[in-house]
């Protein structure tokens, strides 16, 4: 299942690429998911590695990610190492003077058919969470530089 979602941003993408380029600090933003980093690991970069778990409904869904392309002001991507199969990209586009923010993520329960069920069923609460996750980054831009938001 892939959903994909996109705001704009009244800043322009230098000020938007650090708080989707910091994964320690998606819980100023994220709705339904927890990421933290994997000791001895990269925190942030091309390989950095993060364990994420994302709530869908009363389900936690649970992951060791890997961020494989990391491309900045532009756009980071990640894959799933473990855990629940899914990929994730953000990309940030110029739209002068405002910033398009997107959000895709694609994850596949393990199971046969009552996953595929489950995972179809489960789609709309993951479009309502990455909207309201879009909407909070767009808050957190809005209120300055992601020091000044990592610390409130």
């Amino acid at each position: 299942m892939r959903v994909e979602e996109s705001i704009r941003i009244a800043a322009p993408r230098e000020e938007v690429w650090p708080f989707i380029s910091q994964p320690g600090c998606y819980s100023q933003f994220m709705v339904n998911s927890t990421w933290s980093p994997v000791e001895g690991e990269p925190t942030s970069g091309l390989r950095a590695r993060w364990n994420t778990e994302i709530g869908v409904g009363s389900i936690n869904l649970s992951s060791l990610v890997e961020f494989v392309e990391w491309d900045p002001p532009h756009e980071i991507a990640w894959v799933n190492i473990t855990g629940i199969d899914q990929r994730g990209r953000w990309i940030l586009r110029d739209c002068h003077p405002h910033t398009e923010a997107t959000l895709r993520v694609s994850f596949q329960a393990p199971g046969g058919v009552l996953a595929l069920v489950a995972s179809q069923l489960g789609k709309p609460l993951i479009h309502r969470d990455l909207r309201r996750s879009l909407e909070a980054l767009r808050e957190a831009v809005r209120k300055g530089p992601i020091d000044d938001v990592a610390a409130a």
